[in-house]
């Protein structure tokens, strides 16, 4: 480990690699060795990669972008450990407590998190050399949103109630896990091995799964659009609120702001729905045709088959948005001037799943398309030139 970049002193960084030294030797029974306690250290930003830590303490630990590629963490308590950004490729997390955890844009491909504790965490009053107690107990969910956990294993895993939203899970293996009420919107499920897999209450709108992985899921009598709170005519409502907030610049109404709603064949044509946020919603098949959506946030939803033809989509987040057969004709993708920005604010559809969409807009600038699938698309060059397309899969032939 060395201090430079990381954040941390020269002084605190001989600390750790005295204390990770001690722990090394208690674990493969040296003597002069020591269990590790590090709970509520700062390990973040830190070349740790093929440390051993199995059986350590590490509750609230902070391993925020640290390399941990290929790191012995089996049986180690890390229940509300700080993992976003990290880097935890092959790592060996078998059977390690990590409820209340947060892998938020983590790196676990290949990652073995068989047996692991992904539950809701909560702590109550803990007191350690390196945080007193508060006396006032925290609880979080553990998340995993936009995580990467390609080819992981989680065999018998606990995911409760855990966040995966936008997660890659191809390939992974969950036999026999407990997905019970666990939130898989946008997640890539594809190839994902699911027997004996307890879906119960999970919401997997607009999540990508495999035709037989659909097929035993009818079986078991789960609908994947399924478990989001439809609205119905409180819909209109809502909507009144966001257009007098429009109309009074904030001073009266409220914004409209909605998440894990079902607004599936929602009438929204002509709508102004711009600066609304409508994250991680099923609007499968919506009309949104000729609708205002400037720098709105559409993150995580489900809009298969939805109708955006002639929509003004300047600004508007869009990242992992499932377009699966969807319609952007005629729309308006440009970049939108924001505050004291050094340059404009972008449409976002990185990770977007824009497969046989039609996108050829009528204007486009900037457009981020960063990792999207647009694999039978039909594009025009109003929106390729200028996109940033680095790590997308683009269509073979252009409409």
């Amino acid at each position: 480990m060395s201090p430079p970049a990381t954040g941390h002193s020269a002084a605190y960084i001989a600390e750790l690699k005295k204390r990770l030294n001690s722990h090394r030797k208690w674990v493969i029974g040296t003597r002069g060795g020591m269990q590790a306690d590090l709970s509520f250290y700062d390990m973040s930003q830190l070349p740790l990669g093929g440390v051993v830590l199995r059986n350590a303490k590490l509750v609230g630990t902070s391993f925020s972008r640290s390399n941990l590629s290929r790191a012995d963490l089996k049986a180690a308590v890390l229940m509300m450990a700080e993992f976003e950004g990290a880097d935890l490729s092959q790592a060996d997390l078998l059977g390690a407590d990590l409820r209340g955890a947060c892998f938020n844009g983590a790196n676990l491909a290949e990652a073995n998190l068989a047996g692991a504790d992904l539950r809701t965490g909560s702590l109550g009053a803990v007191s350690t050399k390196q945080q007193a107690s508060a006396g006032t107990p925290v609880s979080r969910r553990t998340e995993l949103m936009d995580a990467n956990l390609n080819r992981a294993i989680l065999v018998g895993s606990n995911l409760e109630n855990c966040d995966l939203t936008g997660a890659e899970l191809v390939d992974a293996d969950l036999s026999g896990a407990d997905l019970t009420g666990a939130i898989l919107v946008s997640t890539d499920l594809s190839g994902a091995t699911l027997k004996n897999t307890t879906l119960t209450g999970a919401v997997l709108s607009g999540a990508l799964l495999d035709p037989d992985a659909v097929a035993r899921m009818a079986q078991q009598g789960i609908n994947p659009d399924g478990n989001l709170e439809s609205l119905g005519e409180r819909l209109f409502e809502l909507l009144a609120h966001h257009q007098e907030w429009l109309d009074s610049e904030g001073r009266a109404g409220q914004r409209l702001e909605l998440d894990l709603a079902d607004l599936s064949d929602a009438p929204l044509g002509e709508v102004d729905l711009s600066a609304a946020k409508i994250q991680r919603c099923n609007l499968r098949n919506a009309n949104l045709a000729g609708s205002n959506l400037m720098m709105a946030d559409l993150s995580y939803s489900n809009l298969s088959g939805a109708d955006l033809s002639g929509a003004n989509l300047s600004g508007c987040g869009m990242r992992r948005v499932n377009l699966t057969g969807g319609s952007l004709r005629d729309s308006v993708l440009l970049s939108v001037p924001v505050g004291d920005l050094h340059r404009p604010w972008p449409t976002n559809l990185q990770y977007a799943k824009l497969n046989d969409c039609d996108l050829r807009c009528r204007a486009a600038a900037g457009v981020i398309l960063r990792h999207a699938d647009l694999t039978g698309a039909r594009v025009n060059m109003a929106l390729m030139k200028g996109s940033d397309t680095g790590g997308a899969r683009l269509p073979t032939t252009r409409g």
